[in-house]
């Protein structure tokens, strides 16, 4: 007989060629095999009443003992809380004879360290890569359950006695001080995200940033987008007669109501450019009748004008006019800039066009100009447009056909698209009789252009391929 002593403790018990694995304080873990009642008994007075047959404990291991509560020797185990201890002593025997240990050896202990310290280090480096709290409570339970099974497989096959307990509260501790660094750290970051994007994006936007903040990142794609763009007609002599706080005021009076608009129909603020506004309608998400949005934004802002004029004419102060332009076609959307610095924004020749319709209703006298794209694509029992003009650019052969967007006289429309028939026609005389006539009772932009340009025609005709379309004569 040997006692086999590491530098941690008992190790194992040496029988001859039969190695009995011990705990470190040199007990043995025993192999349950059940409850009472997993081996065979037989009671003793049978035995000397002889009522049991001669040869039935033959080449069998006897093992006598009282199973009586009262005799004080019963003990709890796994399987049952009154195992009597003779029963004990049985399984003692049958897990030597069968070499059915439970090891607690060097071996079975460094399994336990390596579950101790990597467990909880994969599931920190798990939940470092997951979104949200359900997420990590996922990956935790997928963990737990494996090391579970492992743990088990290893008890029922290998018949390794590993311990639970500390991996397991390795992994909760592991968990917790994620979830708490998530709270403490993560979701500061997103909550200042979220205030910094707010005021720009619509809140559709905003929650997409919060769920995928990867989207920050440069680089763009190409995709269907409705532009709109307004301006401040005259705002440089606006500003001269006012102080610098209260040309900052009159803005913020002037911006924040657009801006509001711009958000509820699902519009992103791209930039403000002094007093200009630029807004994007399906970017970076898919917005349903973008171009309808971006037309409900247009005369949202032009009412909210009305009454921020009514306010400023109550103060004393100078009222505003301003120009919308939209244009919808594809744009290349996305960060663009530098690594330090980026905005998301979009470019092409869909935005340029928006931008210059906004420019010309200086030109025309109007309020709105959509392109003809665009208004194809919205709801027509929402908005009335009239077409404008057909103008081809420089560098374009095809003529851009431009519609104004109505907010008020739709009874003048007859008119003025009979006046536009007779002057496509090349009779200039009739064309100019109603264009005066609107320029004059209805003091209507577009009819004192083409005035004029009646008077240009009658003093010298146009070739005789004449299409009707107005040459630019800059950019």
């Amino acid at each position: 007989v040997m006692l086999d002593v590491k530098q941690w403790g008992v190790d194992a018990l040496q029988i001859g060629e039969m190695r009995i694995p011990s705990r470190e304080d040199g007990t043995m873990a025993l192999n349950y095999y059940g409850g009472t009642g997993s081996f065979t008994t037989v009671s003793a007075a049978d035995i000397i009443a002889k009522r049991l047959p001669k040869d039935s404990l033959k080449g069998k291991i006897a093992f006598v003992g009282a199973t009586e509560i009262g005799i004080y020797d019963l003990r709890p185990t796994p399987f049952d809380a009154t195992l009597p201890g003779v029963e004990i002593h049985a399984t003692v025997a049958a897990n030597a004879l069968e070499r059915r240990f439970l090891r607690y050896d060097s071996n079975t202990q460094m399994m336990e360290i390596v579950c101790i310290f990597v467990l909880p280090l994969l599931l920190g480096a798990a939940l470092a890569f997951v979104p949200g709290t359900f997420a990590g409570l996922g990956v935790m339970a997928v963990v737990t359950g494996a090391f579970c099974v492992f743990n088990y497989m290893m008890f029922a096959n290998a018949f390794r006695d590993m311990t639970l307990l500390y991996p397991l509260l390795g992994l909760a501790i592991t968990y917790l001080g994620g979830e708490a660094w998530r709270n403490l750290v993560v979701e500061r970051k997103g909550r200042q995200l979220k205030k910094a994007f707010s005021s720009y994006v619509s809140p559709d936007l905003v929650k997409q940033i919060e769920k995928n903040p990867d989207k920050l990142v440069l680089g763009g794609e190409q995709r269907e987008l409705s532009i709109l763009f307004s301006d401040i007609r005259s705002f440089t002599t606006v500003s001269e007669s006012l102080t610098p706080p209260e040309l900052v005021q009159l803005l913020n009076e002037y911006l924040n109501p657009m801006t509001r608009i711009v958000l509820e129909e699902r519009g992103t603020l791209d930039k403000f450019i002094g007093d200009a506004v630029m807004a994007l309608f399906n970017a970076p998400l898919d917005v349903p009748d973008h171009a309808t949005h971006a037309c409900s934004a247009a005369v949202r802002m032009m009412e909210e004008l009305q009454q921020l004029n009514r306010g400023f004419a109550e103060r004393g102060m100078n009222t505003l006019d301003i120009g919308i332009g939209i244009n919808t076609g594809p744009a290349v959307v996305g960060n663009m800039g530098a690594d330090i610095r980026f905005d998301d924004t979009a470019s092409g020749d869909s935005v340029n066009l928006a931008s210059r319709l906004e420019g010309l209703n200086k030109y025309y006298g109007s309020h709105i100009l959509v392109s003809q794209e665009t208004r194809l694509q919205v709801n027509h029992d929402r908005f009335t447009f009239r077409e404008v003009d057909r103008v081809r650019v420089k560098g374009k052969l095809q003529p851009i056909v431009m519609y104004e967007l109505m907010i008020g006289d739709l009874d003048l429309l007859p008119s003025f698209e009979d006046a536009l028939v007779k002057y496509r026609s090349r009779d200039f005389s009739g064309a100019r009789a109603i264009f005066e006539e609107l320029s004059v009772t209805r003091n209507d932009g577009p009819s004192r252009l083409y005035l004029g340009r009646c008077d240009e025609y009658l003093a010298s005709p146009p070739p005789d391929d004449w299409d009707g379309v107005y040459i630019a004569k800059g950019k």
